[in-house]
């Protein structure tokens, strides 16, 4: 009976011993962030889309959970992809506006998600739009990013690769470079080619599209014509579109590629917008767009699949914001250290329904271009906005087109969340 017990016991420690040697072993969940611009709320098929095919995502959207209260931190390209990578509101970092100059940008001495992750042990690259300056201390390198290949302006060409003013526009790391090919694909391919590069090492691969902003130039154009499709009164719908569904199917192929090498189930997969878009999208229900701080110009989609982990074919109401997403994959990669700064939380207890929808305020500043001085805070259904000079207050949950003011029948919300809101400031 001893001889038993004790061939039990060792049975069971060799067990725990391989179990805890296997846990030691297992390799971190690796991420790949998806990032598309521009773009309306109604235009891929998880939000409605009619008109514009987009089966990739579709597929994303039936393989996790798809996330219909998110929203953006501002509603211009710097400040989100600012907020996005930080995990910090854009007034907190003071980079509330768009670089104007070489001189501006998000400095390397913020802590961000690339330099944490590379600091843990991930492989790091960057694909795509940066925009968050140019100069030393504010690239993608500084900040972390082992591997870069894409543009710091706003948008470039599809085809030559050069800005609105005809400079050459595309880098690798710190050089200019020239590739031939239509951009989304380029952008595309490398993404590709860096999960095949880095299948036996966790990574973070940042896949961030300039689809679907100017110069409207869809696939299959001519020469003659690539430096046409700045000017949106002579674009179309059908080039919109067109884009949009050639940038699907180079989410399709990054999809293809972690399923073919096994990674999917050990690969956190995130698409958002970095907000809104205007013109040639539709955004329906939304009012407005592009820097404009209703729902047009800051909600926005956010998808995230984790085979396992997060549930499949799920829709959540909960609302969230863009520096929950650094939480949630800090989370996942195992990062706690930064987590206590961050202005967001990790999504994963709510998206499994572990713990019930969190309640809390969000809070947007805005000064941009001609649109005027802009304030927003949204605390459950209730949205206060101001806008110049002139106050709202909407209940999100049975007007989500903001077109009923309520702001004379709930003074007693209004003066709450006004407070709530100079408060916010005060303290930023």
């Amino acid at each position: 009976m001893r001889r038993v017990n004790r061939l039990f016991l060792i049975v069971i420690c060799f067990t725990l011993s391989a179990g805890a040697s296997a846990d030691a072993n297992a390799q971190p969940p690796n991420i790949v962030l998806i990032i598309s611009d521009y773009m309306g709320y109604h235009d891929i098929e998880p939000y409605g889309a009619e008109d514009v095919r987009t089966p990739s995502l579709a597929r994303l959207a039936s393989e996790g959970v798809t996330m219909t209260n998110f929203y953006a931190a501002a509603p211009v390209c710097g400040p989100a992809r600012a907020a996005l990578y930080t995990g910090q509101y854009p007034a907190r970092i003071g980079f509330e506006n768009n670089i104007r100059t070489e001189t501006d940008g998000l400095s390397s001495s913020v802590p961000s998600l690339p330099r944490w992750l590379h600091e843990a042990g991930y492989r790091t690259g960057l694909f795509g739009k940066w925009h968050l300056g140019s100069a030393r201390d504010f690239t993608p390198n500084a900040h972390g990013f082992d591997e870069f290949i894409g543009h710091h302006q706003w948008t470039v060409s599809y085809y030559h690769h050069k800005t609105e003013q005809g400079d050459p526009g595309l880098y690798e790391n710190d050089r200019i470079i020239e590739r031939d090919g239509y951009l989304t694909d380029l952008l595309s391919d490398e993404a590709v080619d860096f999960i095949g590069r880095n299948r036996d090492q966790p990574f973070f691969l940042t896949l961030a599209y300039n689809a679907a902003l100017p110069p409207y130039q869809p696939p299959g154009l001519p020469e003659s014509k690539w430096d046409d499709g700045w000017d949106v009164n002579t674009a179309t719908r059908d080039d919109y579109v067109r884009m949009v569904e050639r940038m699907d199917e180079g989410i399709g192929k990054v999809l293809d590629t972690l399923d073919a090498l096994n990674l999917d189930d050990n690969t956190l997969v995130i698409y958002l917008y970095d907000h809104g878009g205007r013109h040639l999208v539709n955004s329906a229900p939304l009012f407005h767009g592009f820097a404009n701080l209703w729902e047009g110009g800051i909600r926005i989609p956010a998808i995230l699949r984790l085979p396992g982990v997060i549930p499949a074919n799920e829709r959540s109401a909960m609302p969230g914001i863009a520096m929950d997403l650094t939480a949630t994959i800090l989370g996942v990669a195992g990062i706690t250290d930064p987590v206590a700064s961050l202005d967001g939380v990790n999504l994963l207890p709510y998206l499994r329904q572990e713990q019930p929808p969190l309640s809390r305020q969000f809070y947007w500043r805005a000064d941009l271009y001609d649109f005027g001085k802009q304030l927003a805070i949204r605390d459950g259904q209730w949205k206060y906005v101001e806008h110049g000079n002139t106050q709202f207050l909407f209940n999100l949950n049975a007007d989500i087109s903001e077109r009923n003011n309520l702001f004379y029948e709930h003074t007693e919300v209004v003066n709450r969340l006004r407070a709530d809101l100079d408060a916010w400031q005060e303290s930023h």
